[in-house]
């Protein structure tokens, strides 16, 4: 639920001052790699599921409504390279507790609560419910996650080589801060770290922290301009991190930004005034990307396609579920559900024949004055796939607010003027405009990016929002991301989303400036750079892109907006009517309007179902905000009545107001009862 960001900083207390002393680190590295593998049992028994789940509600539940804050800086070394103290301070008093929260949630019950147990929970008129939360159960941390749960975030992994911790140059101590969504490192003195050294972050999350991630030097920006710092990392709403840097030549200038979800300016933490917390062993990812060959002149052509790509393809299906009917699309409550539905942000766009809804720049906030890069329009011809990073934890109230985070980090931290990437796409499948002009484009043209230093000119830049090192992007994601890649090929003339052909490279970067290499239309990161970016199995992902890429460009189906409404096109060309499974979401086809996507209110049989239109008209679950009252819809949809536990706390959806949350005192049975 919302819940009202503290005004102010907390003074210390309760936790110690950071100390700068340096020191005694051999026997605390054999105790924090045995720790490390003690932390990392459960991880190898549990077999879970290396999936980055998109289950509505997954992560922090707090919503993209954080006002106004600062940017938050933590300054790591100073201008000429020498360590802080904030950044020495955990060396020497590094946190060995191994206590961690689970952060295990409750789920929503119907079932009715006694009197006293209703009451307990407190005053109903004073708690609001998370909007669109679509589960009840917050996110389990994965190193406690049953054998397949599909909604595990963090991926299984083996330790790493290097351990943040025992061989850090230099380490902080566990640091509550302000909530961010997006963090990231930059220096001072060039592009390149110096030779070995690494940058490692971890972040806590409701109460769980996760593992150390290695943060790569950003392989992308700008081709008129270098870079000094990682890509962005982002989180479902962190109030705590640590940091370490391993190597010998520390960087100069080092600071760690932290951005909020509404940016406005910047705040440089005094260590005087940080609080220190605990923090266990956790272990290290770290993606080892394909080792690029040296950067050649002339014509080049790949030696091989890239390999390990999974070939199944992410489709629709036009099937009705059980628990579906034919819908009564003409009536609606009496008197108790207002027609009127506000939406979260604004409907979203379909222009220039877009195959899924994207959420354009002004729907999810961006600030112009954050902007001093205006668009560039050039020819292109290929798609180049990335990842952000991340814990992969956010929820789908999140996305946006992340989305203007990444857009703070790029165009004033990175001092990019914009944001990098064309197109970022979420693991709920929703796809969002990230550089001024993406979706005004014309045909065969794309606004120039800063998303693959190098290739910039002549690509379109498609990043899936999350870490795919060791878990595999949803469906809704891959779906999203192919339907993206297909829809600009073929405006562009491309027939053969599977082809290959010659890129130009303006900057030298992985490649020599001047030079045109043999690419595939829809390539990853890595191909042209010198990162991991997409991660090892974002990478081997992009058989399937191509897949769902081909079938939006042979045009056999899929989503078509006709004037100003969305159809669903089956295999066939024939328009889809009632319900349709697309992505892991599902819609509904009205056949009296001809197979429009409905939205709004929507009654099946004996139950209700919203179909939330700023989210594409996708069936809603969880809690929605509709003419000033709550309801709250199961996760099949269905509006419910009567009690319902949700996150610990009992709410009373009132039959008789259309299944709107009470406040205040209600007869259950005769007794008087108080939410």
């Amino acid at each position: 639920m919302n819940v009202p960001r503290a005004l102010g900083r907390i003074a210390p207390c309760g936790g110690h001052r950071l100390s700068g002393h340096v020191g005694g680190r051999s026997a605390r590295a054999l105790a924090y790699r045995a720790a490390g593998l003690i932390a990392l049992t459960p991880l190898l028994l549990s077999s879970l599921a290396p999936v980055a789940g998109a289950v509505p509600g997954a992560g922090n539940s707090s919503d993209q409504t954080d006002g106004p804050a600062p940017v938050q800086i933590l300054d790591l070394t100073t201008s000429s390279g020498q360590a802080t103290e904030v950044a020495q301070s955990g060396l020497d008093d590094a946190q060995t507790s191994t206590d961690s929260g689970s952060g295990d949630g409750t789920d929503a019950e119907t079932s009715t609560p006694s009197a006293e147990e209703a009451s307990s929970a407190g005053n109903g008129s004073s708690v609001r419910p998370a909007p669109a939360s679509g589960t009840t159960s917050s996110v389990r941390h994965a190193f406690v996650q049953a054998a397949g749960a599909a909604d595990a975030q963090f991926p299984s992994i083996l330790p790493a080589a290097t351990d943040p911790q025992a061989d850090a140059a230099l380490l902080t101590d566990p640091l509550e801060v302000d909530r961010f969504l997006v963090a990231g490192f930059t220096w001072t003195g060039g592009a390149d770290l110096p030779e070995g050294v690494r940058i490692y972050l971890r972040v806590r999350e409701n109460g769980t922290w996760s593992p150390w991630y290695l943060n790569e030097a950003a392989d992308a920006g700008r081709d008129d301009r270098t870079t000094s710092g990682t890509g962005e990392f982002i989180t479902g709403g962190a109030d705590a991190i640590q940091a370490s840097v391993v190597g010998g030549s520390l960087p100069a200038g080092l600071k760690l930004a932290l951005v909020p979800s509404q940016p406005q300016g910047e705040e440089v933490l005094d260590a005087d005034d940080l609080k220190t917390t605990e923090a266990p062993p956790t272990p290290v990812i770290e993606d080892a990307a394909v080792q690029p060959q040296a950067g050649r002149s002339g014509a080049l052509e790949s030696s091989a396609e890239p390999t390990g790509q999974s070939t199944s393809a992410v489709t629709a299906q036009s099937i009705t579920p059980a628990s579906f009917s034919m819908a009564e699309t003409t009536a609606r409550p009496a008197s108790t559900v207002p027609a009127a539905v506000p939406a979260a942000l604004p409907v979203t766009t379909s222009a220039n024949g877009l195959p899924v809804p994207v959420t354009t720049r002004a729907e999810w906030g961006a600030n112009a004055s954050y902007m001093s890069w205006d668009p560039d329009y050039a020819s292109a011809g290929h798609v180049v796939v990335h990842h952000t990073a991340g814990t992969n934890n956010y929820s789908a109230g999140q996305s946006a607010s992340i989305v203007r985070g990444i857009y703070y980090y790029h165009a004033v931290t990175l001092d990019w003027g914009d944001i990098g990437y064309n197109f970022l796409i979420d693991k709920y499948g929703t796809v969002f405009e990230g550089r001024s002009g993406s979706v005004a484009a014309p045909a065969g043209r794309m606004s120039v990016g800063a998303h693959a230093r190098g290739v910039n000119t002549g690509t379109m830049g498609l990043s899936m929002m999350g870490d795919y090192s060791s878990v595999s992007p949803s469906d809704a994601q891959l779906s999203s991301v192919g339907k993206m890649a297909g829809w600009f090929l073929r405006r562009a003339g491309i027939t053969d989303a599977n082809g290959w052909a010659g890129l130009n490279v303006w900057t030298t970067e992985r490649y020599q400036a001047g030079s045109t290499i043999s690419m595939p239309r829809i390539l990853g990161h890595r191909d042209v750079g010198y990162t991991s970016c997409p991660g090892n199995v974002g990478y081997s992902k992009l058989g399937t892109i191509r897949t769902i890429a081909q079938q939006q460009i042979s045009g056999s189906g899929g989503w078509k907006a006709e004037s100003g409404a969305w159809y669903y096109l089956k295999s066939d060309g024939a328009k889809a009517t009632g319900w349709v499974a697309d992505a892991g979401r599902w819609y509904y086809l009205d056949a009296s309007k001809g197979g429009a996507m409905a939205t709004g209110w929507l009654r099946d049989g004996s139950s209700w179902y919203y179909l939330d239109g700023s989210k594409g008209g996708a069936m809603a679950t969880g809690w929605v905000s509709d003419g000033g009252s709550w309801y709250y819809l199961n996760s099949d949809g269905a509006l419910a009545t009567g009690w319902v536990a949700d996150a610990g706390r009992w709410y009373y959806l009132d039959a008789s107001k259309g299944g709107a949350m009470a406040t205040g005192w209600v007869s259950d049975g005769g007794v008087l009862v108080l939410p």
